[in-house]
């Protein structure tokens, strides 16, 4: 590397501009735990150990990344022939962005197998996760070995890194893909269910699509510009971006609820489908029985006040995959189901 204005613009200028949108993100990602902790005290052991362990790597990461622009831009000023020297803190920071990743790859894979009910939909998930994590070591090992990068942007060293990276956008891809299927399909005739659930589908694409572009961004820019640090501005941003999609799963689900709730105080039209005519299917008859307009105005009253009574309870069984999974089985409306779709 040379010390050239636009070598320098894409080198430092890249990685600066990435440690400056990953510290953004830092403070993002902070605000969402604090507001976690705020609104679900109660919530299950697992999902608050997670929180913290994902916190905890992304302020390592924070440091990672401050420590190795501190010592290109500052230890290294107006010294061009150390360009091609790589801080050891930045190895690091691969490993610790892969720590991330797989944390929250395996938080989505659980929600998969919820969702699924079938163990061997989630499994292959973790195994690629496990092993884009292994990659992302190697790379480490390689970076903090070589400590140049002409050295490690050769055919070795190289394809590990691109490995890793490939596996991370697969898994994330996967995952969107499968669970918004699977929600799609959960999709019934009754207008509260199908807001919920395309509520679900919102959120999932949301929390993954635009992880996953990041990644498959960076990964495109270190195939076709390995010559130039672009690329890794780009991963700085990835670790933050995977917190922050955990984080934002687990906060939506006060929202959710509150729109259960809402959206089953809108009346009778909600807790029957439209397309279904109590007083005139022989199929609804058959299957709810013979029911007065005294009787089911009776049920959507239960309904109501079952939601109102249980949208405040504390968090400490349910997350959004109890959403996902028990969706279908409270499509009757009573109370009995209720409470069980409710997180």
């Amino acid at each position: 590397m040379s010390g050239d204005v636009n070598t320098v613009a894409t080198v430092y200028g890249a990685i600066l501009l990435g440690t400056c949108i990953g510290c953004g993100l830092t403070g993002v990602l902070f605000v969402q735990s604090v507001l976690y902790f705020k609104f679900y005290p109660s919530d299950i052991v697992y999902n608050k150990c997670l929180v913290l362990a994902v916190w905890a790597l992304d302020m390592m990461h924070t440091i990672l990344i401050i420590t190795s622009v501190w010592e290109c831009v500052i230890v290294n000023f107006d010294k061009p022939e150390l360009m091609d020297l790589i801080p050891r803190a930045l190895g690091l920071s691969v490993a610790v962005t892969a720590a991330v990743t797989f944390l929250v790859h395996c938080f989505f894979a659980n929600r998969v197998r919820k969702l699924t009910k079938r163990w061997y939909y989630a499994a292959p998930l973790v195994v690629l996760a496990f092993m884009r994590l292994f990659a992302a070591c190697v790379s480490t090992t390689e970076i903090i070995r070589l400590r140049h990068y002409s050295l490690f942007i050769k055919p070795f060293p190289s394809w590990i890194f691109t490995v890793g990276v490939t596996l991370s956008a697969s898994v994330e891809f996967i995952i969107t893909v499968v669970m918004v299927i699977f929600l799609g399909r959960s999709r019934t005739g009754f207008a509260t269910m199908n807001h919920i659930i395309n509520s679900l589908i919102l959120y999932t694409l949301e929390t993954g699509s635009f992880t996953c572009a990041v990644t498959i961004a960076s990964l495109i820019c270190w195939m076709v510009m390995r010559h130039n640090l672009i690329f890794l501005g780009m991963h700085f941003a990835i670790a933050k971006l995977y917190a922050n999609s955990l984080l934002a799963t687990l906060n939506t689900r006060k929202r959710l609820r509150a729109d259960r709730s809402f959206s089953s105080q809108r009346g009778e039209a909600d807790v029957y489908p439209a397309s279904m005519n109590i007083h005139k299917s022989r199929q609804s008859q058959r299957i709810l029985g013979p029911l007065s307009p005294t009787k089911a105005t009776h049920l959507n009253v239960n309904v109501e006040t079952t939601v109102v009574s249980v949208i405040d309870d504390p968090c400490d069984d349910y997350d959004m995959a109890d959403i996902e999974s028990k969706g279908c089985d409270t499509a009757c409306g009573t109370e009995k189901d209720s409470k069980e779709f409710l997180p």
